[in-house]
Parts: structure tokens; sequence; C-alpha cells
């Protein structure tokens, strides 16, 4: 995260990782995707975008279809938004690379703050995992895995954050979509 660059990088995988997530959770089985959903869940993490797709664009087509149209979408907004942050700062006389120092705090705020609730959730499944011995199941096995599936959902967590956080700074107040 010390690289301007790299951390530019990192927040264009976590945004094409996140629409690969929206699309695939909002796919039936027999591979049609719920575009209502898919714009629903967009405009949420990423507000910017909303504006330059619509139904159409994405109707009737596969799922990888939408993911590459979505993270076409996102990625020339994102590299817009950059540009357009870095002209500013050079226009005012200040360094350049505000954007990735904001992603750089997002994420490490993002982290904390999930790291912090993973181990509270950790410390509770250590308290709990005892009582599977009753399931005959073995609680070193249970735990093993079921921290496992939580560490991989602390990953998810800190990257859906960030990348909810980032998009949300990036979005003048006035266009922030407000959700109940």
């Amino acid at each position: 995260f010390s690289d301007p660059d790299a951390t530019l990088k990192i927040m264009d995988e976590y945004n094409k990782e996140t629409v690969a997530d929206i699309v695939k959770a909002q796919t039936d089985e027999d591979g049609s995707v719920k575009v209502d959903k898919v714009l629903e869940k967009i405009s949420q993490f990423f507000p910017s975008v909303v504006p330059v797709i619509t139904v159409g664009d994405i109707a009737g087509s596969k799922p990888e279809e939408v993911i590459s149209f979505l993270n076409v979408a996102v990625e020339e907004i994102f590299a817009s938004k950059v540009n357009d942050l870095e002209n500013k700062a050079k226009a005012d006389g200040r360094a350049p690379g505000s954007l990735a120092r904001s992603a750089n705090y997002i994420s490490l705020v993002s982290m904390d703050n999930a790291w912090s609730d993973h181990l509270q959730a950790m410390e509770n499944l250590k308290e709990n995992v005892y009582l599977r011995k009753y399931q005959d199941l073995d609680p070193a096995d249970e735990y093993k895995r079921e921290s496992l599936d939580m560490f991989e959902g602390l990953l998810d967590k800190m990257r859906l954050n960030t990348i909810y956080s980032l998009w949300q700074s990036l979005t003048p107040a006035a266009a922030v979509v407000q959700t109940a």
C-alpha cells in the first residue's frame, strides 16, 4: 500500500471481484441474471457508474457478459475519477496520488474494523465450539473448519467495505443513493 500505482491496482482488482460477486449472487440456477437486482447492487457499491448503464445494456446477457460489461464501465469511471483528482491536484499545486492515499486510509480503517469484529467472532467460536462434542463432532476439527470459513469471510468483508466506502467518497454528496 505504499506505492500509489500498486494501491490503485489493488482497488481495480477489488472492483472486479465485487462486480463478479454481485452478478453471481444475482444469477439464477438456470443462468439468467436478475438485471434489476444487479443494477440495484451496482448503485449501492458503485453509485457513479449507474448513470452510464441501463437495463438494456445487460438484459438477456449471460453472467460472464454482464460481468465483463460492468467491469469495463467501472474501470472507465474509476480511471476518470483518478485522472480528475490528479489534474485537480496539479492545478491546485498539491501532491499527486490523493485517491491512492484515500484508498489506503479507507482500506486500513476497513481492515482494522473487520479484524476487530473477526477477533470477537473467533473468541465466540472458541467459547461455543466445545458444544459440538454433544453432536458427536470433533470440536478441534469444527473449530478449524469454521475458523477458515470466518477468515475467508473476513477477507470479503474487508474488500466490500473498502470498495463501498471508497466509491461513496468519490460520489458527490447530492448524488449518493440513500438506502434504507
